[in-house]
This record gives C-alpha cells, structure tokens and sequence, in this order.
C-alpha cells in the first residue's frame, strides 16, 4: 500500500505542475471576464502560485471538500481567464487525488510536501509570452511513522519541479493582459 500512496502523490503533483509547462505559443483569445487572480509581475505571478500551490499541498484540512474547492479557485485564478475552467477542475482533481492518497496512509502516518525555489527571473520572452525560470526548484516528499520510538522516515523523495513537468528546465510561460500577468499553458 506505502509503494500505491507514493506514486499517487507523486503523481498529483506532477499533474498540478504539468499544467505550468512550457509549450508552444499559441494565440489565447481574452474574454471579457473581470481581471483578477495573477501578479502585477511575469516573476510575482509565478513565485506567488507556488507559494499557494505549497501552502495547499500543505493544508492539514485538505481532506474536506469545501477546503479543495477554494484551493482549486485561489489557484486557478493565476491562469488567464479563457484557461481558468479548465486549470480549476485539473487542479481540484490533482488535490482530491491528494487527499485520498493521504486518506490510504494508516493513523500512524503523515505525508509531508515542500516546494522550495531560487528567486524566479525572466529568461525569454516570444510574443505575448514571457518565459520565467525558477531556478533550483525542487519539491520534497516525504511518509513518515510514528512509533515508540519517535518519527521515523519511511520513504522520502526529493525531485526538481522541471523534472515533474516533464522539462529539462523549470520554466512557467506567463502572459500579460490588461495590465496583471497570469500563468498559461499555451
């Protein structure tokens, strides 16, 4: 069951983090929906859903629906506007996924998530898409078992977030529009 519990959760953040991947540019049409959610810059946009993203990971009540949903919403609300549906409804699965992952762990178990990075910078820019790298990302997993004799690791995973992603590099495209800066997956 421990070998299940760690693929899934490794799984669900992959997923939470594959959505930030680089991929090709492709034109986003804008809607009309009010402006909020993202940064007021390419760099605070992506260093600020990471932070979310590891308080959620984090969220010692992320077993209760109510909990995932307003995670999902903070967190799909980096995306542009036209994305936010879709990003929503990704992430609000990857954090059930999370939740019943931690459900499979035994009472004398706890899963423990951090992300840590370097100060984002701006590494290119093409188009309408700034590409930001976040240098030294990494996330740590890790099961721990209490016992009588304290906090024992059982299984413990450090990965680069890029490496996650399915990228070689930890790179977030970011778009502007109007005048806050938003996460896209185009």
């Amino acid at each position: 069951m421990k070998g299940i519990v760690r693929i899934g959760i490794a799984l669900i953040v992959i997923a939470v983090l594959a959505a930030c991947a680089a991929s090709p540019t492709q034109p986003l049409a804008v809607t009309d929906d009010v402006l909020t959610g993202g940064g007021n810059s390419p760099e605070a946009t992506v260093e600020s859903f990471l932070n979310d993203l590891n308080k959620a990971i984090k969220d010692p009540t992320i077993n209760r629906t109510d909990v995932r949903d307003q995670w999902a919403d903070t967190l799909s609300n980096y995306f542009v506007p036209v994305e936010r549906t879709t990003q929503r409804i990704a992430i609000r699965s990857s954090l059930d996924n999370i939740a019943n992952g931690v459900a499979q762990l035994s009472a004398d178990q706890s899963v423990l998530f951090d992300i840590q990075f370097e100060p984002a910078r701006r590494v290119n820019d093409v188009d309408d898409i700034v590409y930001i790298e976040v240098p030294n990302a990494t996330i740590d997993m890790m099961i721990t078992q209490n016992s009588n004799r304290g906090n024992t690791t059982i299984w413990k995973q450090n990965e680069s977030l890029g490496y996650l992603i399915g990228s070689d590099e930890n790179i977030f495209p970011v778009m502007r529009v109007g005048s806050r800066w938003y996460l896209t997956e185009n």
